[in-house]
């Protein structure tokens, strides 16, 4: 044995050969888990349903906040667009992302359908958003970032 080596591994190795397996008593794991969530449940998770949390923003637009990051200053957050609404032409004071869910928005020569990502930085301007159809967005975005005006072309 060495000075760098605190423990002489051969003599480990045959101590770790010696040992006879051991099998833990039936239930030891359960007992150990439902204590640990006894001393720490889950109290930082958070589950939103589908039906939960939706409110009118205006004609045609309904939202629900999923989630408000006060340090980093953001929000997530679902929109339903019902067909013919039409959002005004905006600037954004913070980074935004956008992944479309169902249906689909326009602005521009830009359509984005389900499964498509848009990102708009801080600064950038939108020209008005339209979806005929309807839509549900997931966006975030930060805090204090709304649009003043919209209408629902129906």
């Amino acid at each position: 044995m060495n000075d760098e080596n605190l423990f002489d591994t051969e003599l480990l190795t045959h101590w770790a050969d010696a040992l006879a397996p051991v099998q833990p008593p039936a239930g030891l794991r359960e007992r150990i888990m439902a204590r640990v969530r006894a001393e720490h449940p889950l109290t930082q998770l958070r589950t939103i349903r589908s039906a939960e949390g939706w409110m009118d923003f205006g004609p045609g637009i309904r939202f629900k906040i999923l989630h408000r990051d006060e340090n980093g200053r953001a929000n997530s957050l679902l929109a339903r667009l019902e067909a013919g609404v039409t959002l005004p032409p905006h600037l954004h004071a913070a980074n935004e992302e956008c992944l479309v869910l169902e249906g689909e928005i326009t602005f521009d020569d830009i359509t984005v359908r389900a499964g498509d990502y848009h990102f708009a930085p801080k600064g950038a301007a939108h020209p008005a958003l339209t979806t005929p159809a309807g839509a549900l967005i997931f966006l975030r975005s930060g805090m204090g970032e709304t649009v003043p005006e919209f209408s629902a072309a129906r």
